[in-house]
């Protein structure tokens, strides 16, 4: 058995994985203390796929403003790979709608990117796809440190500062914000499409997961007609951990 682990900024969930069939676990509040205690309860698992919102070179933390703890000492005693979530989470889509060129954007807490080039990562130097850091302008201070950046304007965090509420609570009552912020999120991701003209933009996360796609159809707004990639908007708040599964499976089948 496979468990695949999703650690995001706000909220940590598990799968389990048989070669064919997911099956959940849990959802519990980011901490370590919280992830260590999970996995304790999960027996006979002969390997484990860990998505960090982190930036990660060579399997190593380089820097993760979005999450509650500075220092990952999870020891384990099986085979584990761990990749960034973005990653994980555009991984996931192409296994399951067997699409070999896309952008996956995760919107949570942060904003991730993971690119598939012909069916592999992208992963430049180790760090591609840091949407969320690229300049946008202005001098709004963000958490990783910058200013300016894309998450400064459309983010959990941000979206938090701004209007004194969480997405979720924006989303339950009708009220989130498909503002000018909104559409400097669209803005970038005409940028992304025509950087990498994929196939498919597909947008997840807890709060990605939740926007409107025809709201999202701005995107064409920006883009000359010859870029039309289809838009999907990923309702699957276990589709990072489905992508920490299918990456800790090959890695098994490697040993």
């Amino acid at each position: 058995m496979i468990l695949g682990i999703d650690i995001g900024g706000s909220f940590t969930d598990m799968l389990l994985y048989d070669g064919k069939n997911f099956f959940i676990h849990s959802t519990v509040p980011t901490s370590m203390e919280n992830v260590k205690n999970e996995i304790e309860k999960i027996p006979d698992v002969d390997s484990i796929g860990i998505a960090i919102a982190a930036w990660l070179k060579e399997g190593k933390i380089m820097h993760a403003p979005n999450l509650p703890f500075k220092e990952f000492d999870l020891k384990l005693d099986v085979p584990y790979i761990m990749e960034n979530d973005a990653n994980c989470f555009a991984y996931a889509v192409s296994k399951i709608f067997n699409e070999k060129n896309l952008v996956g954007i995760t919107v949570g807490t942060g904003i991730g990117m993971g690119i598939v080039i012909d069916g592999k990562i992208y992963h430049g130097m180790g760090l591609a796809g840091e949407i969320g850091h690229t300049f946008i302008g202005g001098d709004e201070p963000c958490v990783c440190g910058g200013k300016g950046h894309l998450e400064c304007y459309f983010s959990g965090w941000s979206i938090r500062k701004r209007h004194g509420k969480e997405a979720k609570e924006l989303f339950e009552k009708n009220k989130f914000p498909y503002d000018e912020n909104f559409e400097i999120f669209c803005r970038a991701l005409a940028n992304v499409t025509l950087l990498f003209d994929p196939s498919i933009i597909a947008i997840g996360g807890r709060i990605g997961g939740r926007l409107s796609k025809e709201k999202l159809h701005k995107i064409y707004d920006f883009l000359p007609s010859q870029f039309q990639p289809e838009i999907k908007v990923i309702k699957d708040d276990y589709m990072v951990a489905k992508g920490a599964c299918y990456m800790a499976e090959e890695m098994k089948n490697k040993l």
